[in-house]
């Protein structure tokens, strides 16, 4: 009997499958946010000199 080949062949499958949907899990549809560089900020101090 081909027990020891069918359970190996079983494991590799369920590991490769298994790395599969971790990558798939991992949601690129929400992005870690992360301040945009381009957007307006708050208003600060004016530059020095400036102020009468």
């Amino acid at each position: 009997m081909a027990i020891r080949p069918l359970i190996f062949g079983v494991l590799f499958i369920a590991v490769f499958v298994g790395i599969i949907l971790s990558i798939i899990w991992v949601d690129t549809s929400h992005p870690i946010h992360q301040p945009d560089p381009l957007s307006p900020t708050a208003p600060g101090p004016a530059t020095p000199g400036t102020m009468q």
